[in-house]
């Protein structure tokens, strides 16, 4: 499905424009920072923007439904898979409840040694689904 990003709310939530359809979007296999969860959710927003600012042309690969009603889909942007783009530069981690993708597993181990946003210094991170449980 062929869109543009109307706007980011965070690292893993965007609104799309399709045609004359306007699509809230939550990014399959993914799970980003909480806006909240200081100073990650911003940082991972912002990084989210600067992958895909508004206006980006962008091809929503759909998968699901979740239980808000939101598009969980695959973005793509100019042959990128922005998804995995989020977990490889650190600013998400893979959302196992819903994803069993290698690729995924290897991106996120990869950041971790490389030290890479959320995992820049032991101790600082916190799953996002750990955060909304308190």
């Amino acid at each position: 499905m062929d869109c543009r990003v109307a706007s980011i709310h965070d690292g893993d939530t965007l609104r799309a424009e399709c045609g004359s359809e306007q699509l809230q979007v939550r990014l399959h296999c993914i799970d980003a920072p909480e806006l909240e969860q200081r100073p990650w959710g911003q940082t991972s927003r912002d990084h989210l923007r600067s992958l895909i600012p508004s206006g980006t042309s962008i091809e929503l690969r759909v998968q699901d439904k979740d239980r808000y009603g939101r598009t969980v889909a695959d973005v793509q942007a100019g042959g990128r898979d922005i998804n995995l783009a989020m977990v490889r530069d650190g600013q998400a981690v893979v959302y196992r409840q819903f994803c069993d993708d290698d690729h995924y597993r290897q991106a996120e181990t990869q950041a971790r040694k490389a030290k890479l946003g959320i995992w820049v210094q032991p101790g600082l991170q916190q799953r996002p689904w750990e955060y909304r449980g308190h």
